[in-house]
């Protein structure tokens, strides 16, 4: 997309804050994370994503990282004679390359300064979240450590204002879904209401009726979102909000690779440790959301990728490595 066209949105009687803000959510909804960044062992390929130059008024690929997303800001917010810096401090994860992370500080017209992290919102202004990065105060950049803070009612204000939000945010949402799906006794009278008897259900069954409801409900019909995005709504979705202390430990997420020289292709995966045996969901682009497979399918699925982390799935710990249509 052409960036520049992102200040078309603007209105000139907004205030610096309101302008910022407004571009902060806009490249945010408009841009996925490189995952070639985040997975791909080219160290070649790697630096040439970290350093490249994007020109906000030519028709750029949307994948972007820590570094070309803040030039992205700082040349839409020097547009509008907003004045602002890209800061750098030293990266709190390991890469094979060595670079900086990146975050954007930009001062208002009583020069206040406030730091932003456009990358750590990306999930959230597409989903309509709160923010969690923009005129906090937190930070481990040296560079911004006399930021002011933005109070919460005051971003909603102006997200309401600059059309960020009509009303509230999709929080509230979540927090119904969610205290819905946890609470089991809540679940099992939805259940009920569907014609299903829940008088035997077992733990293992309420957390599959769990999560065949949710994957059946949730659809990502943002095309644009990429698949970091979609991972992280989709593990914040589950372990941090409808499965209940116990459930959570039967949870874990997986990221399995393929590098293709430039491209890199990752099937997002969600394991549930149950007492039967587990079951996998995998994230499917066809249906827009996690499509469940058997134990076998899952292996033939994997094959020819690597596990990000070196984690193994259970499937693997239990040393079945290969399946030929046959019962072993």
């Amino acid at each position: 997309m052409k960036y520049i066209e992102l200040l078309n949105g603007i209105e000139d009687e907004w205030s610096i804050k309101e302008k910022a803000r407004y571009l902060y959510r806009a490249i945010c909804q408009n841009m996925s994370y490189d995952e070639r960044f985040a997975y791909s062992q080219n160290k070649e390929l790697l630096h040439e994503i970290y350093n490249r130059e994007v020109d906000i008024r030519e028709d750029e690929d949307t994948r972007l990282v820590c570094h070309t997303s803040n030039k992205v800001y700082y040349q839409l917010l020097s547009e509008l004679g907003i004045k602002a810096k890209i800061i750098y401090k030293k990266p709190a994860v390991q890469r094979p390359i060595d670079v900086n992370d990146v975050a954007l500080v930009f001062w208002d017209e009583e020069e206040n300064k406030y730091y932003t992290n456009i990358i750590g919102d990306i999930e959230n202004c597409r989903f309509g979240l709160r923010t969690a990065f923009f005129g906090i105060t937190e930070n481990l950049y040296e560079e911004a450590q006399d930021v002011q803070e933005i109070p919460i009612e005051e971003l909603k204000e102006i997200d309401i204002k600059t059309g960020g939000i009509k009303t509230d945010y999709n929080d509230l949402v979540f927090k119904l879904l969610a205290n819905e799906v946890k609470n089991t006794n809540n679940f099992k009278n939805f259940l009920k209401a569907q014609g299903i008897d829940t008088s035997n259900m077992s733990k293992d069954d309420i957390l599959k009726n769990k999560m065949f409801y949710l994957t059946s409900l949730i659809k990502f019909r943002d095309k644009t979102a990429g698949p970091d995005e979609m991972k992280k709504f989709y593990k914040h979705l589950f372990s941090a909000s409808v499965l209940d202390k116990f459930e959570s430990k039967k949870f874990n997420t997986f990221e399995y690779i393929k590098e293709n020289k430039e491209e890199i292709d990752v099937l997002s995966v969600l394991e549930i440790d149950l007492r039967e045996m587990p079951i996998y969901y995998v994230y499917s682009e066809d249906e827009q959301t996690y499509v469940q497979l058997l134990p076998e399918e899952m292996l033939q699925k994997i094959n020819g990728y690597r596990e990000r982390k070196g984690k193994k799935l259970l499937i693997e710990d239990k040393k079945i490595t290969a399946y030929d249509g046959e019962e072993h």
